[in-house]
Parts: C-alpha cells; sequence; structure tokens
C-alpha cells in the first residue's frame, strides 16, 4: 500500500523530515476544496485563529492573507514545486507533510472539511509523491467516519499516517474510542502521529491570557502528557502492530520522564485503583521499536537524549527522528539540516539512525 516503501528499499544516505508543515490557508483557491459553508466557517476560524495580528496590527481580510505568507520562511508551504526546491537546497529527500491553521483552531472537523484538506494536500503531494508524504486530517469525533477517510487516503493517495491532538474535548489519547481508528491505522500499516498543541495550552490561555511564548514554552509539557497517556493507558497493549511518533515536542527531557514514570509505576502501582493495567514498565515499550519522539535541530540537549540507555536493550538514538518545522516562522531556515548535522555529541551513524532508520521504521510497514 502507499505507506510501504515505493520501487523497494531506499538508499541508506535517505535523508527524511518528519515534520514539515503545509499552509493550504496561503494557497489560492484552498477555499474551493470546501462547500460553501464550510469554506465560510473555515475562513472565520482562520480570522479567529490569527486575531492577535488580526486585532494588534489592524489588517484587513485581504491584508491576513498576505501576512500568513509574509511570516513564514518561504512559499515551500503551499507551493509544492517550491517546496521540492526548498528540500534539494536542503538535502532533504522526503518531507511528512502536517497541517499548520487546521493543527491549531479545533480539535476535530466534520468529515466534509477533513475531506477538503486532503484531497488539497492530495494534490500537493502529487508533484511527486515519492517525496511529498502527507499525513491525513481525519474527523476524530466521528470514528466511523475517520476510519472510513482514513482507509480513502491511504488507498487512493498513499498517506503515509494520521494526525491527531493529544487531546480531542474530553477524550485523550488513550480513550477507548479510539481503538476502531488505531485497529483500522494497524491494518494499513500507518501511524498515528500525535502533534501538539493540547488542552493544556488552551487551559493555560483561558485562566492566564494568550502568550505566544508561554503557549510555545508548554509544547514538550504536552508531549509529555501524550506519553504518559500512550503508555499507561495500555494503547500499545491493546493494539500491538500500531506505531506512534510524538511530533514537535523535543526529546532533552526523554531520559528523565521515562524514568519519572517508571519511579511512579513502581512506588503506586501496586495501590488500590492506582495499577494502570499494562504489561510492562513504561519504559520497557521502547524495546518494541513501536514509539518515536521528533527533536529539533538546534535543541541543546539532543546529544545527551541520543546516547541515553533508555533501557538495557535500548538507547535515544533508536527512538528519535528528525523534523525541520518547515516553512514555519520559528523554524532554522535556510540550514535546518545542517544545523542538526553541526550538533555536539552525534556521531556519523547517529545521524543516519536519526534521519533515516528510525524515520523509516515510523513510517512503513515491513511486515
Amino acid at each position: 500500500r502507499g505507506q510501504r516503501l515505493e520501487g523497494g528499499r531506499v538508499a541508506d544516505d535517505t535523508v527524511i523530515d518528519i515534520d514539515g508543515h503545509v499552509l493550504m490557508e496561503a494557497a489560492d483557491g484552498w477555499l474551493d476544496f470546501f462547500e460553501p459553508a464550510e469554506a465560510r466557517e473555515m475562513e472565520r476560524l482562520l480570522l479567529q485563529n490569527r486575531k492577535h495580528w488580526y486585532s494588534r496590527e489592524g489588517l484587513s481580510h485581504e491584508a491576513l492573507y498576505a501576512s500568513i505568507r509574509e511570516r513564514v520562511k518561504g512559499a515551500g508551504g503551499w507551493d509544492p514545486k517550491a517546496r521540492i526546491d526548498v528540500m534539494d537546497a536542503e538535502g532533504i529527500d522526503r518531507v511528512v507533510l502536517f497541517p499548520t491553521e487546521l493543527g491549531l483552531a479545533l480539535d476535530a472537523y466534520p468529515p466534509g472539511v477533513c475531506r477538503g484538506y486532503n484531497e488539497w494536500l492530495a494534490e500537493y503531494c502529487r508533484t511527486d509523491r515519492n517525496r511529498l508524504l502527507g499525513v491525513a486530517l481525519l474527523p476524530v469525533d466521528d470514528i466511523e467516519a475517520a476510519t472510513a477517510e482514513l482507509e480513502r487516503v491511504v488507498e487512493q493517495h498513499g498517506f503515509v499516517g494520521f494526525f491527531m491532538k493529544d487531546s480531542v474535548g474530553s477524550h485523550m489519547t488513550d480513550d477507548a474510542r479510539y481503538g476502531p481508528l488505531y485497529s483500522t491505522a494497524s491494518d494499513l500499516g500507518v501511524p498515528l502521529l500525535l502533534h501538539i498543541p493540547s488542552k493544556l495550552k488552551n487551559l493555560v490561555e483561558d485562566h492566564f491570557g494568550y502568550d505566544f511564548l508561554r503557549s510555545h514554552v508548554l509544547h514538550p509539557v504536552s508531549e509529555m502528557v501524550a506519553v504518559m497517556d500512550v503508555l499507561y493507558g495500555g494503547v500499545l497493549d491493546r493494539h500491538p502492530l500500531l506505531r506512534v511518533g510524538f511530533m514537535e515536542g523535543q526529546v532533552g527531557w526523554l531520559p528523565w520522564f521515562l524514568s519519572r514514570l517508571d519511579d511512579q509505576l513502581e512506588e503506586y502501582g501496586d495501590r488500590p485503583g492506582l495499577d494502570p493495567g499494562i504489561e510492562k514498565t513504561p519504559s520497557e515499550y521502547l524495546d518494541l521499536g513501536r514509539l518515536f519522539f521528533s527533536c529539533d535541530s538546534d535543541e541543546p540537549y539532543l546529544g545527551f537524549a541520543a546516547a541515553a540507555q533508555l533501557t538495557p536493550k535500548t538507547r535515544g538514538d533508536a527512538c528519535i527522528v528528525w523534523g525541520s518545522d518547515y516553512p514555519h516562522s520559528d523554524c532554522i531556515h535556510p540550514g535546518s539540516l545542517a544545523a542538526f548535522r553541526a550538533q555536539p555529541g552525534l556521531d556519523a551513524e547517529q545521524q543516519r539512525r536519526i534521519t533515516f532508520d528510525n524515520a523509516r521504521r515510523l513510517l512503513y510497514d515491513d511486515r
């Protein structure tokens, strides 16, 4: 299927960018992919989500779209040919593509909106489907519709995974309601890719107001919550073939946090009502080779996390993957891959694992 390597195994020096983004909302004609009522709602959400630009700068409706384009690093988010040029210049062979505004505004979207976005993304990726890899947006508050849409985009468009926030309404990642969706993903051989933000970010903003820096500082904390829910929640026990990626939360915290999860389970797990009933200690799930964590090019503790012996069998460089976050305003561009390669404490073999081996194992079904 689409998630298996086309044409056999790729070269070992292939570089896979596990966390890139598209900006459908900056493309000409993007609203044409939605029904009229949905298009009006999407535009309203766009204006609402960018209220901190709209209100502060007094932008007109038209100027807001220009502002979106000006605040990112190049046209690769909405122009696939420009994206290929960027990848060639950076040394990136394949990129996994997540949404931008649709990843921020709501926890879940109706089926028509998801289908419209996925069709736009499929057209974007059609420029070179071997290099531009789509991630599905699913109506995750309607599990039956979500599973049908996942099957459709994998079979028709070769999408390589699906995107979820680590909380959708009151439902966390380990909620049993997602069982059919996770089972479908397992059958299709595509991973669950958890991408911030989450309710934690919303909670802070609701109580203390919007603050761009505060919200971004919370990204790794939100990812820790997702890791905790997947491990303590028994997701890997119930779905023994599911692969899970945790995106855009860095990795310097990983050795400490896994140790913390193990310690808390040992200390409190035998008390009434506290035993999560999982088959392994949290860190031991890494030995299954089904959990992956994306790093930033310039995060200062990357070498530490990569060298850390997370379990007796698994070192950090066996589960870390690399993402550029292009074309977002806070990404390193140009030179994201070069910045990663210049990281102290990473030898050439570790770099290859992070930019190729681990990403391949996360994305592609080798059964």
